[in-house]
């Protein structure tokens, strides 16, 4: 089967980077509403920050998560997700994909902190000055963006020291 990917072109990505990455942290959810706004994204009914995205506009395929009255994590899709029967052969693809935007990052944030690559997934991992965490990853069937707020990038940090130091196991 034939398919080609739905892609996020490179300036709205960009566009997005700077809404909701490079711009001030802590956000609250009534910002995520109004930034999910903005880019035209439509909510769900019963839960206003799962919403649409560029490349999935009639599925709810983008989120960001709450705790504490501000963000933090938002998910966007870059790419719309292969037919089960397409994906042997959109690997290809989708890690062609993966590489660009991994260099569009890297233009912005400086090399990935961490890449992970393992049984048909991986990520790169970058942290910006303000220590907003930015992902990008995928598998045969996708590729997608996540953003991490300070406060997330801290606790992840701290928990990996806490485990480095042995005074928490990982299991934990």
């Amino acid at each position: 089967m034939s398919f080609e990917f739905t892609v996020l072109s490179d300036d709205r990505f960009i566009e997005i980077l700077e809404a909701w990455v490079d711009s001030p942290w802590p956000k609250t959810a009534e910002d995520g509403y109004a930034l999910r706004d903005r880019f035209g994204w439509k909510p769900a009914e019963d839960k206003p920050s799962l919403f649409t995205s560029d490349v999935r506009p009639d599925e709810l395929s983008s989120s960001f998560s709450v705790s504490g009255g501000n963000i933090r994590s938002m998910r966007v899709p870059i790419t719309d997700i292969a037919p089960e029967e397409a994906r042997g052969e959109s690997l290809k693809d989708a890690l062609v994909i993966y590489r660009h935007f991994c260099e569009i990052l890297t233009s912005r944030y400086g090399k990935p902190k961490r890449r992970k690559n393992s049984n048909g997934h991986y990520r790169s991992n970058f942290v910006t000055s303000q220590g907003v965490g930015v992902s990008v990853g995928g598998t045969i069937a996708h590729v997608s963006c996540v953003v991490e707020s300070p406060e997330e990038m801290f606790i992840a940090s701290e928990y990996a020291r806490l485990v480095a130091k042995g005074y928490i196991s990982e299991d934990e």
